[in-house]
């Protein structure tokens, strides 16, 4: 097969709705309109006519703005008996950028409530249905996976739930992982020294049954984390850590509470933590090993 430029197919030429779906190989929703103004329209000029110009272009951003967005264009642009000036119309483009910028303020809002409950004890602390009602009004478009403003992400703010149970937060888990697509390796970049993966959280704070499902599903083990924690022995005191795994952090945790007193009992759950954690490293330096 020749590998001259003449003999390369110009994707720019396909209908807009192939295109479209190509594109979504490539990138998730909500990054495909990215994906098309600088990947594909710097191509050439023929590629940039195709994606801004063209009069095709329009079918294209429709199928954008449907696709990842939801929004039906023959519906929101149908006025009957209304006039509309020149000078207010919308490019289906610039659609497309209202449409990411109403995305990201959702996402922004959800996360916001998600925090606040996060934060409440009695009634007024997370439950699963709280956040699914949360994510349900500001949704069904949210950026789960990315970092709110804040640095903050949904993950990792649902292990740090205070005042709840280990169970509500395995089922808050449930929710995003398994219903809203959330990525189990997302991490909080707050500032310079912190930056958190929910399992370095949920191993840290001793829950087992919340380190099991992260594990399960793929959690990475060697993401290094930076972070500080209260011991539960003595809330006055804290522990700090960084360029730390979360088997290494939750390590330092225990060593950390048994300094302050802390009896077996009291680390029973964070032993189980790190034991989950110290199997799984040596599954994968197995696997590893095996592998070559």
């Amino acid at each position: 097969m020749s590998s001259s430029p003449s003999a390369q197919f110009p994707v720019w030429e396909l209908p807009e709705v192939i295109l479209y779906h190509i594109v979504g190989y490539v990138a998730p929703p909500t990054h495909r309109a990215g994906i098309l103004c600088h990947r594909v329209a710097p191509l050439c000029k023929a590629a940039h006519r195709v994606v801004f110009e063209e009069a095709r272009s329009v079918a294209l951003w429709d199928a954008v703005l449907a696709g990842d967005y939801q929004v039906d264009t023959a519906q929101s642009d149908k006025r009957k008996g209304t006039r509309s000036c020149k000078r207010l119309k919308r490019s289906p483009c610039q659609k497309v950028r209202d449409a990411h910028r109403h995305v990201i303020d959702n996402t922004e809002f959800a996360y916001y409530y998600l925090s606040e409950l996060a934060h409440k004890s009695g009634k007024a602390a997370l439950t699963s249905p709280k956040l699914r009602g949360i994510l349900d009004e500001y949704g069904p478009q949210l950026r789960i996976n990315h970092r709110v403003s804040s640095g903050g992400a949904f993950l990792v703010e649902v292990c740090r739930a205070r005042h709840v149970k280990e169970a509500v937060i395995l089922k808050s888990l449930q929710e995003l992982v398994e219903h809203r697509g959330a990525n189990v390796n997302t991490n909080t970049f707050e500032a310079q020294n912190s930056n958190l993966t929910g399992l370095c959280v949920a191993a840290v704070r001793g829950m087992p049954t919340v380190v099991k499902y992260l594990l399960g599903k793929g959690a990475s083990t060697t993401a290094n984390n930076a972070g500080r924690f209260r011991l539960v022995t003595n809330s006055r005191k804290s522990l700090r850590c960084a360029n730390v795994t979360a088997l290494g952090f939750a390590q330092a945790m225990r060593q950390a509470e048994i300094d302050n007193g802390a009896c077996e009992g009291e680390l029973k759950n964070l032993n189980k933590c790190i034991e989950l954690l110290t199997e799984q490293q040596q599954t994968q330096q197995q696997q590893a090993e095996v592998a070559t």
